[in-house]
């Protein structure tokens, strides 16, 4: 269990490959600053490293995007060209140049790191990039190879996109009004397995999430040219029903479930959190241990699931779920 500091901005975390769970945030400091720390948690102890090798900047172009690795190290991608291996908790971080970051800039205006997430079950990671110039819109995924052991990383592949016309995109909500905009929809995470890339797209504009809500959401299996392969889970119509609407989604560690959280208390959901099995696209209701009712999910890793409960993270054995 480990108490967050106060105000304490979460940018990324993600549960380890040998059960444990890392989470990389933000919070100011005795000297009117703001200091960035990564987190180690186990079952029973938590382990605080300064990363002051990424100073904390206002309107950055990149902002840090964590991965767990292979072998219970993570790893922090601060630009296109660079990123930090912590292998332990304590250990020093190494620092990794990125080969072959031209390949981002066939896409113009260039992709930035915007937030996401990325789950892989080898060393090769499906990493999420935001439009160059639209802060937010998250929309591109681009391949990244990691070997811890010779410390290298380089990206395999061009920023590709999804393919808007296999997403149920309606933007405005009334036909009186064509959608004039770029065609586009949001990818906002990643999970390779099996040899295959599944994401959530959580609408067509990230953007106005915010103001006007979303559209709506997909997890999906996807073919290299972006095209839905197989739909796993697809809720739509938000724009044309009463009050705003929207969901988050993310990958769990273990692969086998993605946790979707409601960006606002309206629909069926009244704000609660769902757990979407992967194996079959089932959806389920969490229900937490007695005095964890307003819990929330953040990952699941080995056989843990890590939550927030009143300020607070820590590891439970069991959550139950429940069908839907």
């Amino acid at each position: 269990m480990w108490r967050l500091p106060t105000q304490w901005w979460h940018e990324a975390w993600s549960g380890l490959s040998d059960g444990r769970f890392v989470t990389l945030g933000v919070h100011p400091d005795d000297s009117g600053g703001y200091v960035r720390e990564l987190v180690w948690l186990s079952e029973g102890d938590a382990t605080v490293d300064p990363v002051a090798h990424l100073p904390v900047e206002a309107f950055a172009d990149d902002e840090p995007f964590l991965i767990a690795l292979p072998d219970g190290a993570c790893a922090i991608i601060a630009g296109p060209s660079e990123l930090w291996v912590h292998r332990d908790a304590g250990s020093d971080p190494v620092r990794v140049p990125i080969g072959d970051a031209e390949l981002l800039a066939t896409v113009a205006p260039h992709p930035r790191l915007q937030g996401g997430c990325a789950v892989s079950d080898d060393s090769t990671f499906a990493v999420v990039l935001s439009h160059g110039v639209l802060t937010q819109e998250r929309r591109f995924v681009a391949d990244l190879a990691i070997d811890t052991e010779r410390l290298s990383a380089t990206w395999t592949s061009e920023p590709r996109a999804l393919r808007p016309d296999d997403f149920p995109r309606d933007r405005f909500g009334d036909d009186a009004f064509d959608d004039d905009g770029e065609l586009a929809v949001s990818l906002t995470a990643s999970l390779r397995t099996g040899g295959r890339l599944m994401i959530c797209s959580e609408g067509s504009d990230l953007g106005s999430m915010n103001r006007y809500g979303s559209d709506f959401f997909t997890v999906a299996s996807v073919a290299p040219d972006g095209a839905v392969a197989e739909r796993r889970w697809e809720e739509s119509g938000w724009k044309r029903q009463p009050g705003k609407h929207g969901i988050h989604g993310r990958f769990t560690a273990d692969r086998e479930h993605a946790i979707l959280t409601p960006n606002f208390g309206t629909g069926a959901w009244k704000g609660q959190q769902r757990v979407l099995r992967l194996s079959d696209g089932q959806l389920l209701a969490p229900r937490f241990p007695r005095g964890r009712s307003k819990a929330s999910i953040l990952d699941r890793s080995g056989e843990r699931w890590w939550i927030e409960h009143e300020g607070e993270l820590l590891a439970v054995d069991e959550i139950t779920l429940a069908d839907v």
